[in-house]
This record gives structure tokens, sequence and C-alpha cells, in this order.
């Protein structure tokens, strides 16, 4: 039996808006750097969404049988 907690939509995260290219200010900030923020919340994003996708569409397979 999958124990897995269930996401709902609203706890689904916003996609991240990547930062334009003059926003970097090029000093090599480490995790501070505005470019390695957004990589990281994108990635999060995008496994949260590969979840997100795969819940649905177990939940319409087992709706259609």
């Amino acid at each position: 039996m999958d124990t897995t907690p269930k996401l709902k939509a609203e706890d689904l995260l916003p996609e991240p808006i990547r930062p334009e290219a003059w926003e970097c200010c090029g000093s090599d900030c480490g995790d501070a750097c505005i470019q390695t923020i957004y990589w990281n919340e994108k990635a999060k994003y995008d496994e949260q969404q590969k979840i997100w996708r795969e819940q649905q569409a177990a939940e319409n397979n087992s709706s259609q049988e």
C-alpha cells in the first residue's frame, strides 16, 4: 500500500522565474547567487511537477478501472 502523502494543487510550488542576465552581479556569490537559487528552485519545482503528473495519471487510471 502506498503511504506517500498526496500532493494537493494548493501545495504546488509556483514556477520560478528565471533571472535576467543583468540581475547577476558576476561576483561568484556561491549559494547566494541568483542563478544558483533559481536552478535549485527550478529543480525542486520540476521534481514536484513530475510527482504531481504521476499522481494525476495514477488517479486517472484507477478511476477508469
